[in-house]
């Protein structure tokens, strides 16, 4: 498939743009040119008539431009809300087939005052910043050209990419070179907590969304989910070991020994729809994380 992909040099951009041109035919936008070999034109989206030039002859639009922070408030309104309906507009014009929309789990909410654990697509909206909001508005956007027009649209909610380093292309641990601290926190909740660690994992999110062919419209969110029931939540605040030791039985000595100190966890996400419907989960859980490291630390 013809995949035109907004925001190809944003930071998600320019690490999916390759991975994702393995499967399908990638034509990058963005208002400069990323640093790779990649078909490649350039667009303001917040122009209309430029939006509607560039996304002929493409048959999916997976939609990453945004801004995170800005200026002013009208910066975040041109780019993510206006940029959003244009690309919206612009796909139902050329006949696009489906737009993948980059969300953000901010657009719901950023996890602290939520009506109940663990947060999952269901949650009721209430987003902060003016990201959140413009985040919000685009998936309405979403929904409002599916329901009047019978767009395909694709709503994933990630919780973030921030890579760690040492990965291979293909997603593997390089174990000489993982920064093992930062990634196995992640799934804890320190440093840029849940967020996708490695470009395959992201790509292998984008991949599923638009090669699917079932799902018309729905919202997903992607980043490292956790089992955690509702009824941890107060032990995941005042003793988290003690719980994760319930879900990954030698969680505490593994922490300790990689020198993680484990934080009092007050969200966290449930990621099961995405695996139920998309098939799509992170290569690594935390439990397949401690298994290597300890057959490695044997050899």
């Amino acid at each position: 498939m013809k995949i035109l992909l907004t925001g190809g040099a944003g930071d998600l951009g320019r690490d999916l743009g390759p991975l994702l041109a393995r499967y399908h035919d990638v034509k990058v936008l963005d208002i400069k040119k990323p640093d790779n070999d990649l078909e490649f034109v350039s667009c303001d989206i917040s122009k209309s008539e430029d939006v509607e030039q560039a996304t002929k002859g493409v048959d999916v639009i997976t939609h990453l431009a945004a801004l995170i922070s800005a200026d002013t408030s009208t910066q975040f309104i041109d780019v993510n809300t206006k940029g959003t309906c244009n690309i919206l507009e612009a796909a139902l014009k050329n006949g696009v087939k489906k737009v993948v929309y980059a969300s953000s789990v901010w657009a719901a909410s950023r996890g602290l005052s939520v009506p109940y654990l663990p947060i999952d697509e269901n949650i009721p909206c209430q987003p902060e910043g003016m990201y959140d909001i413009t985040k919000r508005m685009g998936e309405e956007f979403c929904e409002y050209f599916y329901r009047m027009y019978g767009l395909n649209t694709m709503i994933l909610r990630l919780c973030g990419y921030y890579p760690v380093e040492g990965f291979s292309s293909e997603g593997d641990i390089l174990w000489d070179k993982i920064d093992l601290p930062e990634f196995a926190g992640r799934f804890v909740g320190t440093g840029p907590a849940f967020k996708l660690t490695n470009a395959w994992d992201l790509t292998q999110a984008f991949k599923a969304a638009i090669e699917d062919e079932k799902i018309q419209h729905d919202v997903f969110i992607i980043g490292l989910g956790a089992p955690f029931m509702r009824e941890d939540a107060e032990g995941l605040k005042n003793m988290p070991l003690a719980v994760l030791e319930k879900y990954y039985p030698g969680a505490s000595e593994f922490f300790k020994e990689i020198g993680v100190d484990v934080p009092e966890i007050r969200f966290w996400y449930n990621t099961e729809k995405a695996k139920k419907h998309l098939g799509f989960s992170p290569k690594f859980a935390l439990q397949d994380v401690m298994k290597q490291y300890y057959e490695n630390k044997e050899k």
